[in-house]
């Protein structure tokens, strides 16, 4: 099994693009190799300070990017490329720009709990971009994580805290790592930046598969902050 080591963050509009061009290029690569391949999520918070209750988003947006035409002018090159990948955004759904914290959290308790992390991170950039949900409520985290089948409690399960040290040890690695923008994609000896054209993923992870035995486990160890 080789595994892909992916770090993103909630807010991150080419994150949700980026993880479904991979999707699309594990499958081609499993099929041509018969190799297996694991996804793994890594925490990574674009904006660490922000609020605990996340701010307003076209305050935020327009006080990183300059205006709200500038922001705006970035979202639409976002809108056409998810287009090509199967995703929508729904940009005027959503109010809030939130703190991601929690959401790595419940996404570190699903890892834990059914060995879905990476399926939760999926879901919780869907709820935001696609649906206008703020990822940063604590009801709306649990609302998502009885959904994606973690039972009952799940608010009070995300405040154990095994699942922060998970959440901090992934940002000491990102650290550690210099990591400054995700999506990225660490495979083997390998980082790969930004969402990335599927044919390229599909490139190198071929590659990777004929490095690893099959059967063989291979550990390891865009938006700008």
């Amino acid at each position: 099994m080789v595994t892909l080591d992916v770090f993103s963050d909630l807010i991150c509009p080419w994150c949700y693009i980026g993880g479904r061009r991979l999707e699309k290029a594990v499958d081609i690569a499993r099929e041509r190799t018969g190799q297996d391949f694991r996804i793994r999520h890594h925490a990574f918070e674009l904006n660490a300070e922000m609020p605990a209750g996340g701010m307003d988003r076209r305050a935020y947006r327009s006080e990183k990017f300059g205006s709200w035409e500038r922001s705006q002018q970035l979202d639409a090159g976002t809108v056409l490329a998810g287009r090509e990948e199967g995703v929508a955004f729904d940009y005027a759904a959503i109010t809030r720009t939130p703190n991601t914290r929690a959401g790595h959290r419940l996404i570190a308790l699903a890892e834990r709990e059914a060995g879905k992390g990476w399926e939760m991170a999926d879901r919780l950039l869907a709820a935001y971009f696609s649906e206008g949900q703020d990822v940063g409520d604590t009801a709306v985290l649990s609302r998502i994580g009885r959904e994606m089948g973690l039972g009952e409690h799940v608010a009070e399960r995300l405040t154990d805290p095994g699942l922060e040290t998970t959440v901090a040890e992934d940002e000491q690695l990102a650290e550690y790592l210099g990591i400054r923008g995700v999506p990225l994609l660490v495979i083997g000896d390998k980082a790969v930046n930004g969402a990335v054209p599927v044919e390229t993923l599909v490139e190198i992870l071929e590659q990777q598969a004929m490095e690893v035995p099959s059967g063989a486990a291979c550990e390891s160890g865009v938006c700008s902050a």
